[in-house]
């Protein structure tokens, strides 16, 4: 089945990009087809990273292809952070750029995909939903953006989604003039929360609601029994299987304390892009933030653990 998911990026998470495509292909069903389309502007990608990208990949199961959306967005007052950067709006161009497609799949690249994705695809938007999403629960959780959100854009935190990963109805949006309204409210400027709100409020209710099997957002554990769907399966084997999305500003890859961030590393390290320096690096790291509570008895345990991981890694190599 042929899947067509795109994803948008600039130099900075070149690498990144890299290591949730390769997890998307390791856990592709045989019959599975990834359509992967990136997009991006010259200036904040240029072409070497995407020749870079390109040699990756080009012996695997999949299509690569680069989007150049020229200067979209560079005269407009975007409100950007240092983990959500000017490329995440392009996809709210992604129903004009790809007339092709009935359907695609979106998502962010700071994402560890652990299933198959072609059945959700194929289950999602089959009706005049505008997009398949999960819920938030960022914001469905903390109390602050629960008593902004419903004043500033006038949407409950119970129905918001998360924009990292989605099924975007694209004939439905294009015969409805979509795009056009995702571009006059982000001239309005009522946005919290970026071009998510966007997508949150001209998209309203006309979502799909998927399993949060598809988004699970690691960094909010504790909001989880909050969110629209209680989960049915222990933590330890839902970590198995989900879709995992390291959002907020922590990422595996610049910080130690990312819940599951050792899935990350485990897809880092069989990526194109591993580096021997950069991965027993990180490992030293973590060992040595856990020395800091080497009282705790299970802490000693797991360091005694990771030593031995780390040791054998190195006499592996010899």
């Amino acid at each position: 089945m042929l899947v067509p998911i795109v994803f948008a990026i600039d130099s900075n998470v070149v690498v990144p990009f890299g290591v949730t495509v390769t997890s998307l292909l390791l856990n592709a069903k045989s019959d599975t087809f990834y359509d992967i389309y990136v997009l991006h502007d010259e200036k904040s990608l240029p072409v070497e990273a995407c020749n870079k990208l390109e040699c990756a990949f080009s012996d695997r199961h999949c299509n690569l292809s680069f989007v150049n959306v020229g200067d979209a967005y560079f005269d407009t007052n975007l409100n950007s952070n240092g983990h959500i950067t000017r490329a995440t709006y392009y996809r709210l161009l992604i129903p004009s750029l790809f007339p092709q497609f009935e359907k695609v799949l979106y998502a962010d690249v700071d994402m560890i995909m652990q299933q198959d994705l072609s059945d959700m695809f194929s289950d999602s938007c089959q009706n005049n939903e505008l997009v398949a999403a999960v819920l938030d629960l960022s914001i469905n959780g903390e109390f602050y953006f629960a008593s902004e959100l419903p004043a500033k854009i006038g949407k409950s935190p119970r129905d918001y989604f998360n924009a990292g990963f989605l099924v975007m109805n694209l004939s439905q949006m294009r015969a409805e003039g979509t795009q056009e309204e995702f571009h006059k409210v982000l001239d309005s400027n009522v946005l919290a929360e970026n071009d998510q709100d966007v997508l949150n409020i001209v998209c309203n209710d006309r979502v799909q609601w998927l399993p949060s099997l598809f988004n699970f957002q690691t960094n909010h554990f504790s909001n989880y029994m909050w969110g629209r769907e209680k989960p049915t399966i222990d933590f330890s084997e839902l970590l198995k299987k989900a879709t995992l999305h390291y959002t907020g500003p922590y990422k595996p890859w610049n910080s130690i304390q990312c819940i599951s961030a050792d899935v990350w590393w485990h897809y880092y390290k069989q990526s194109a892009f591993y580096d021997d320096k950069v991965y027993f690096k990180r490992q030293q790291e973590t060992i040595e933030c856990f020395r800091n509570d080497y009282h705790n008895k299970e802490t000693k345990k797991l360091i005694v653990h990771l030593l031995g991981r780390l040791k054998k890694g190195f006499i592996g190599r010899k």
